[in-house]
């Protein structure tokens, strides 16, 4: 046996066992995160699981990776006063269920604040939409269970790839995007519930930034395209160069980095017809020890948990021409 091989079955029995465990039978209810998906996609999983490929298998490891470095950091910072995996049932006919990954709960101030771990190999400039969906669900049925309490929600994003994070706050239950989820699910539990009894059911679909992951892709009405033969040629020719895609840009960032590091030491030089220089810009980035507040006290703007940062790369400018 190979160890790629090893590595996929292995996976496969984590996997199973880790949903088994902290998630019981998802073929019997909802969760928080189906709602936000592709109605087709969720009911069609659930009717017939598939088996998932190596690469999604480490998306999974990583993502619990990420959920055990934030934990074991706040845990070393001192922190106390949060819940992990954090079970809620919604009220109503739909069974829902929301495993919410962290729970925060200040008793002085009567706030439960909940924060969702996202791993990801490039940190978007904001939430994706079906992350701030699964959020509105578990912030709605936590606010359900705990009518005394102020309910808060944020995100942390983590690139374990590239070591960034990000913290995206200021979220609160809203009324009307909860009902309107909420309808969403009890015309998915529907559909599925239909299916289950053997009917033909036109299902509902929502493309979004994952379609491309999606196991039922190939039978997606979204995606029925007419034969083109005469395309054959430019696709085949694509997908070779795709498949030296990655050997190529690790190239470029080895040698980038090679040119990077004597020019940071000796300042611009010209060679090939260029001009090298270490150039910076500024981006956002998450300021940890800003986030006490909202362990503590839930209260605070993402602008309080950010700061401008400098960064420097290399830029290269043809003698005779425009920057390249």
């Amino acid at each position: 046996m190979d160890i790629k091989t090893t590595l996929l079955t292995s996976l496969r029995k984590l996997a199973k066992q880790h949903t088994e465990e902290t998630l019981g039978d998802r073929s019997n209810y909802l969760g928080a995160s189906d709602i936000g998906y592709c109605p087709r996609k969720v009911i069609l999983e659930k009717i017939n699981p598939t088996e998932h490929d190596l690469a999604t298998l480490l998306r999974f490891e990583r993502g619990h990776m990420a959920e055990e470095i934030v934990a074991n950091a706040f845990a070393a910072a001192g922190y106390t006063n949060f819940e992990r995996q954090v079970e809620v049932e919604a009220a109503g006919s739909v069974p829902i269920k929301a495993h919410i990954d962290f729970v925060f709960t200040s008793e002085i101030h009567k706030i439960k604040s909940v924060l969702e771990t996202k791993s990801t190999s490039n940190i978007p400039e904001g939430p994706y939409g079906s992350w701030e969906s699964q959020l509105y669900i578990q912030m709605g049925v936590l606010a359900e269970k705990y009518p005394d309490y102020t309910i808060r929600g944020a995100f942390i994003a983590l690139d374990l790839a590239n070591g960034e994070a990000e913290f995206f706050n200021g979220y609160s239950p809203q009324k009307a995007i909860f009902d309107g989820l909420l309808n969403k699910a009890e015309a998915i539990w529907a559909d599925y519930q239909a299916m289950l009894c053997g009917k033909e059911v036109e299902l509902d679909t929502d493309p979004g930034p994952l379609c491309g992951f999606c196991n039922h892709l190939i039978s997606c009405p979204m995606f029925e395209a007419d034969e083109v033969p005469h395309l054959a040629a430019s696709v085949n020719e694509l997908q070779e160069l795709q498949s030296h895609e990655k050997a190529f840009k690790d190239k470029v960032g080895s040698c980038k980095q090679k040119i990077f590091a004597i020019v940071q030491k000796r300042g611009a030089i010209k060679s090939g017809g260029c001009v090298l220089r270490a150039a910076s810009r500024k981006r956002k980035h998450l300021v940890t020890s800003r986030l006490d507040h909202f362990l503590r006290e839930h209260g605070s703007s993402i602008d309080d948990f950010q700061e401008d940062r400098s960064f420097s790369f290399l830029e290269i400018k043809k003698t005779n021409s425009a920057s390249v």
